[in-house]
């Protein structure tokens, strides 16, 4: 394969056909379905789902055929099938998801706008476009130009989902309807997940669990005094306070053994070879207001808990009042939601019940405590990759980006992959993203670097093609 003669189809592709489909797909407004009341009414997604589909049919791949999976009371979910060029052939699996996180439109900076894409320098700037619209457009842009360029390639199955902000509620389901059509892959390609730089590829071989919790602190039965009631009464958020002790130490920030788990000896070089590279880098691409630091100025201890260790944080409260309107009054409830990121290898079903124990059991001041929602995902540490892929991959990344791969943790959550792993424990993983320094998933600002993405879809073409070599 003439690797040169790759890159070039690759980026002429990108620039008539991948990026103006991307541009056109930041500009609908379709917040994932958790976060959208009206999703199955306001057309968003169909519009959403519509355009990619189009595009793709747009793209006259050979032997490709496109479906879109939609029952009532459940969200989207695309199915490409691409049939290799030769009868006998591997399977190959291909994921990315359309749906989008909430804009946060009053934090983007000025002159940017989440829903109307933004092109300075390399970067594009919109909502969804690094996580994960891109997704669908690389894929498809990989498989054809190996098409383009008369290499053969293997059996391709792509599915794009609609709701993996929301827990990928559906995907399972369907991945049941259509078993007969996924088959059992040989290698599987999740192009949701992250990269420490952008001057090489990056093998995401561990992902954190997640757990999700809504919890209720109440006191009193209606509000009262504070003058009148404070020192007698306990307050709701110092009690919200006592709990969240619990969990993690309000001086280190450190969760508690119960949701932490012995990190493989492996995953632990990995840690450190990726600390090595990076540096400061692992911190000092964050937005940090003037003398604010980090946690740790350690690139491996920062990077280890990002990667293995559990880490909680607040990302939601009710029952507090606006600025303008809090009187002096002591509140009868607070309420928060808390998102703890777990280890890879911990049992988030055992997690989850574990945190409804601590938060409700013997609770200060006997208050009421109440556990409105948790929602449990896995994480997942991959399988050893084989000698034959793992060649394939670096040699994908000194092409074209003249540097050796590295492979380490994540610290984000896609929990449907340890189902996967579970229902194909043979298949092979190649996890990969663009999400690096600065491109700002679920917060403002959000952007995708151009050169890096294109880099990386001319080194999934050229995995496509060597894989289907490989005895």
């Amino acid at each position: 394969m003439d690797a040169k003669k790759l890159q070039s189809q690759v980026e002429a592709d990108f620039e008539a056909e991948v990026l103006p489909g991307i541009k056109d797909f930041v500009r609908i407004p379709n917040v994932s379905p958790g976060f959208d009341p009206e999703w199955e009414t306001n057309g968003l997604a169909d519009k959403a789902v519509n355009h990619i589909v189009t595009w793709i049919n747009n793209q006259k791949l050979a032997g490709c055929t496109v479906k879109v999976l939609k029952e009532p009371k459940r969200t989207h979910t695309i199915l490409v099938v691409v049939e290799p060029t030769k009868p006998e052939s591997k399977n190959l699996f291909f994921y990315g998801h359309c749906d989008k996180q909430p804009p946060c439109t009053e934090q983007w900076r000025k002159g940017l706008d989440p829903y109307t894409p933004t092109v300075e320098g390399t970067r594009l700037y919109g909502r969804g476009s690094s996580d994960d619209g891109y997704a669908a457009f690389a894929i498809v842009s990989a498989i054809k130009a190996c098409q383009k360029l008369g290499i053969p390639h293997d059996r391709c199955v792509v599915m794009i989902e609609s709701c993996e902000e929301s827990g990928s509620k559906d995907l399972g389901y369907y991945l049941e309807q259509v078993k007969d059509v996924v088959k059992t892959p040989d290698l599987m390609f999740i192009m949701d997940s992250g990269c420490g730089d952008y001057e090489r590829i990056w093998l995401t071989t561990s992902l954190r669990g997640n757990l999700k919790c809504d919890f209720k602190v109440t006191a009193l039965k209606e509000g009262v005094h504070s003058g009148d009631a404070g020192g007698i009464v306990p307050e709701t958020f110092e009690i919200v306070r006592a709990l969240l002790d619990r969990i993690d130490d309000p001086k280190t920030g450190r969760v508690v053994d119960t949701f932490q788990v012995k990190v493989p000896e492996g995953r632990l070089k990995e840690v450190a070879d990726a600390a090595k590279l990076l540096g400061s880098k692992v911190y000092d691409h964050f937005p940090f207001i003037d003398k604010v630091s980090p946690m740790s100025k350690d690139p491996y201890e920062l990077l280890l808990n990002k990667t293995w260790l559990a880490n909680m944080s607040v990302i939601g409260a009710e029952g507090l009042p606006l600025l303008k309107n809090a009187g002096n009054v002591l509140r009868p409830e607070t309420s928060l939601r808390i998102s703890i990121r777990i280890p890879p290898t911990l049992d988030a079903k055992k997690g989850a019940e574990d945190l409804k124990k601590i938060l409700t059991e013997n609770p200060p001041y006997g208050a009421k405590v109440e556990v409105l929602l948790m929602a449990a995902g896995p994480g997942l540490n991959c399988p050893e990759m084989t000698p034959g892929l793992s060649k394939i991959i670096k040699d994908a990344s000194q092409h074209f980006y003249n540097n050796d791969p590295i492979y380490y943790g994540e610290g984000g959550s896609i929990p449907f992959l340890s189902s996967l792993a579970t229902q194909f424990p043979k298949s092979q993983f190649f996890i990969s993203g663009v999400l690096g320094p600065e491109s700002n998933a679920h917060g403002a600002n959000e952007m995708l670097e151009l050169s890096y993405t294109k880099k990386l879809i001319c080194s999934v073409a050229y995995i496509i093609a060597k894989f289907h070599e490989e005895k």
